[in-house]
């Protein structure tokens, strides 16, 4: 888990680098679209395929270790309950020897097996518990496992839904400008004056010769 803080920290510096390179970038006039270097989205793109396999990886970790710690566990149960069965048999036997010794007293025979009944029976609730505590811890260890994972797969899709918003507005803003020019362009256009015609001259009728 202390791993998650530092992949985070790197998850946001990668979010926060597209955003800068969206932001940053030089708008097409009349379009709604932007002009962005390739190197530099490819270099973010590398970073961001980077960091996610490394969280797959922490979390195949986690799995892994609580395997080990399961079979570790497990080892020790068998251990303690084999040391446990030779004691037992150890028991009985220096029980038998000294009630055969003793001109094989059965009652020092009876509570020399009883006690090693209870020896195993110690021995096999200790093994029980050792198990059950394993299971249950690599279980819980799974379920955060598990939980883990989906918290960073719900981050990482909040984070692109955020940048997709961000060129959406981006968008919305070009078009808004593009629509004001169309209405200055289109105001100019309506205050022209056409220029009118000059009248002609009307023409002077011949005068006619009076009558001699």
């Amino acid at each position: 888990m202390l791993e998650r803080l530092s992949t985070n920290v790197t998850l946001d510096q990668i979010f926060d680098d597209l955003y800068n390179l969206i932001s940053e970038a030089n708008r097409i006039p009349l379009t709604d679209k932007i002009i962005v270097e390739e190197s530099d989205l490819s270099a973010i793109l590398d970073d961001l395929k980077e960091a996610i396999p490394k969280e797959v990886k922490n979390a195949g970790k986690v799995l892994e270790d609580s395997k080990n710690i399961l079979n570790s566990a497990r080892e020790e149960a068998a251990a303690t309950v084999e040391k446990a069965n030779a004691e037992a048999e150890h028991i009985i036997t220096a029980a038998k020897e000294e009630a055969e010794r003793l001109v094989r007293q059965e009652e020092i025979v009876r509570q020399a097996e009883m006690l090693a009944k209870d020896i195993k029976t110690s021995a096999q609730r200790y093994e029980d518990e050792i198990k059950q505590g394993a299971d249950q811890y690599a279980d819980q260890v799974k379920t955060d496992s598990l939980q883990y994972a989906d918290d960073m797969l719900g981050y990482l899709g909040n984070s692109l839904q955020s940048a997709l918003r961000a060129i959406e507005e981006n968008r919305s803003s070009v078009n808004d400008e593009r629509k004001s020019l169309a209405d200055v362009i289109a105001s100019r256009v309506k205050h022209v004056v056409p220029q009118e015609e000059e009248p002609a001259e009307p023409v002077a009728a011949e005068e006619k010769p009076a009558d001699e």
